[in-house]
């Protein structure tokens, strides 16, 4: 299974947060890229060197920079009632030993659920 049938499964199956692993990062992230426009789904990738990433499309108001708690919030912007957003997050495992990241990221994965966004957590 590639992992963009997985990924199409688990938010169909609206699985709102999910793990991505990858030993080849910059293909994942493409094969991603590729699924969103296939699905005509929203994308926003971040990190902590160049925070909101949107491909084609403009930086969101509130994208918050490299700051870790503004891009669990951005996610909002990419939201709209006729599509899925996905927001990749980069290397955010560092920043999951924060109270203030975790329940942020709580409350984002349950509001995902009624707005259809959904979080890709990436270890690389």
């Amino acid at each position: 299974m590639t992992l963009s049938e997985r990924l199409l499964e688990y938010v169909s199956a609206c699985f709102t947060a999910i793990w991505i692993e990858s030993h080849e990062h910059a293909d994942a992230l493409t094969e991603i890229a590729q699924m969103c426009r296939d699905q005509d789904w929203r994308l926003g990738t971040w990190d902590i060197d160049r925070g909101m990433q949107i491909p084609g499309g403009e930086q969101p108001a509130d994208a918050g920079g490299n700051d870790p708690l503004a891009a669990i919030r951005a996610i909002n912007a990419l939201a709209s009632p006729d599509s899925s957003a996905l927001l990749v997050l980069s290397n955010f495992h560092r920043f999951l030993n924060s109270a203030e990241i975790v329940q942020a990221l709580a409350g984002q994965i349950n509001a995902g659920k009624q707005n259809r966004t959904f979080i890709g957590i990436c270890p690389f």
